[in-house]
């Protein structure tokens, strides 16, 4: 198994490798020009020497200075020396005759001069001859060596460079083939580890699954994955505690519910019991009637709450969007005062999973909230679309199945609009409470919303509850979409495709 840490340190060794190559050719490539340049300096000398022995040579033609004389035996001696130091590039330059000839011309140069210090008269002007044409073909001779130097020079200079530049290109595509490699094998990957973790971020998946082969991301995505599940369990627990809770406002709502019309009905027997027989009959009627009334008061209250907790087996059936609405709308028409105008608009033939009654409810009891709240226009809209473009930004007043509404490839968004007196926003975050009314007199249980985020939440949905800026208010709610066949065996192909 790779690592992220083994290739940084591979990447990083290789490169300081090549660094030390680099240094090694640059070093290696100046001593070579150092030594051609030292070698040269052999050649140099000679080629000088030679120049001043003719110098020298006039001086003592001219002016027949002893001195001149020894001075040209030392130029000689000079010339000898730097013949023999620079043995190795005289060798390079220079043929092994051109080198005979070179210890031939200075011998007879020395030769020359010392018989030309014994000789007096005209025999001394012919051996100036002789002294001249030596120390010229001797001096034509260094010229040439000087010159062929200077054009090995040139050449090693030329090659240093070119050697210069290749170890510089070397190390700069060898930069940029390690760069390329850091990307690849480890910017790459931590970028599509950071694209995962915004989409969990933003919900859109339940754990990680980023394929790598480097043990530190399969760590972290091995010990991320444990602490998501470890939350999970926490979660469940939680919600095991908040049911409870609930139970227990359940409950404690229950019996201030029940309380107001068993009140009522002991009241009245009361004053039935204390009759005599000698009160009107129509007071007697009206106890009665008032016995009833809260008797069925009672009965109500306990049928919704036994609607809410024992969860009825559920008849899911495909039925189309616009069909529940139409359906839901019908059955609470004729209920509406005619002042209440209901637009239904842009309601897709989609596909939904459902109860057909339990959904009419949810519509039902949602127009009924409307109109108690003042709203003389009522609009309801639908509209195919996802999870990422559809949910709001506030989710605090979100309720329901977030997770599977999260991971439905498309879903079905409804909004029912009012413009009612709106919703406090205190209560906001109330309002899906069991038992949470803000209805005075005994008009309201405070179960209807309780159940409408129940029911949507048996079918996989999610909904909230927001207020208009300019007044009224607006739930929305979101429900898995069925998907057609066609589509589930593209789903497939596509992702036989991407395996």
């Amino acid at each position: 198994m790779t690592s992220l840490r083994s290739k940084i340190m591979t990447t990083y060794g290789l490169s300081k490798i090549a660094l030390l190559i680099f240094v090694g050719v640059v070093i290696a490539d100046l001593h070579y020009q150092q030594v051609n340049i030292l070698e040269g300096e052999a050649v140099y000398d000679f080629h000088l020497a030679s120049q001043e022995l003719r110098r020298e040579e006039k001086n003592l033609f001219l002016y027949h200075d002893r001195d001149g004389h020894k001075q040209l035996q030392s130029l000689l001696d000079a010339a000898q020396s730097a013949l023999q130091q620079g043995e190795r590039i005289f060798a390079a330059i220079a043929s092994p005759e051109e080198l005979q000839q070179i210890e031939v011309l200075l011998n007879r140069y020395r030769q020359e001069l010392s018989d030309y210090s014994a000789l007096s008269g005209e025999a001394r002007t012919t051996k100036q001859q002789q002294i001249r044409s030596t120390g010229h073909a001797l001096s034509e001779l260094t010229r040439d060596f000087n010159q062929r130097q200077r054009t090995i020079l040139s050449d090693t200079t030329r090659v240093v460079v070119w050697t210069l530049m290749a170890a510089s290109v070397t190390v700069i595509l060898l930069g940029i083939a390690s760069a390329l490699f850091m990307i690849r094998q480890v910017v790459r990957p931590l970028r599509q580890f950071e694209k995962q973790l915004d989409e969990f971020g933003e919900s859109t998946g339940q754990t990680l699954t980023l394929t790598s082969n480097d043990k530190e991301i399969q760590s972290f995505v091995h010990h991320f994955n444990s602490m998501l599940d470890r939350l999970r369990t926490q979660q469940n627990q939680l919600r095991h505690h908040e049911k409870a809770a609930a139970l227990g406002v359940l409950v404690s709502g229950v019996a201030h519910e029940l309380n107001n019309p068993l009140s009522n009905i002991s009241t009245s027997v009361q004053l039935l019991l204390e009759d005599d027989g000698t009160g009107r009959e129509d007071l007697r009627r009206q106890w009665l009637s008032h016995v009833d009334s809260e008797t069925e008061r009672a009965r109500r209250i306990v049928r919704r709450l036994l609607d809410t907790v024992r969860q009825p087996k559920m008849h899911m059936k495909i039925h189309t969007a616009a069909l529940l609405v139409q359906s839901a709308v019908m059955l609470i028409h004729r209920l509406l005062p005619p002042t209440i105008l209901l637009h239904i608009e842009d309601i897709p033939e989609s596909s939904l999973l459902v109860e057909r009654e339990r959904i009419q409810q949810v519509f039902i009891n949602l127009i009924k909230n409307a109109v108690d709240a003042g709203a003389t226009n009522i609009n309801i809209v639908a509209r195919e679309t996802n999870w990422a473009e559809s949910m709001p930004d506030n989710t605090d007043h979100l309720v329901g199945e977030i997770n599977n509404i999260s991971q439905s490839n498309t879903i079905l968004l409804f909004h029912i609009d009012d413009d009612g007196s709106g919703i406090p926003a205190d209560h906001l975050a109330h309002v899906f409470e069991p038992f949470f009314t803000t209805k005075t007199g005994g008009d309201g249980t405070g179960l209807g919303l309780y159940m409408v985020a129940e029911i949507i939440s048996e079918h996989g949905g999610c909904m909230s509850v927001e207020n208009h800026q300019q007044g009224g208010t607006r739930f929305s709610i979101w429900l898995p979409l069925v998907e057609s066949e066609q589509t589930t065996l593209d789903n497939k192909l596509s992702a036989q495709v991407a395996s």
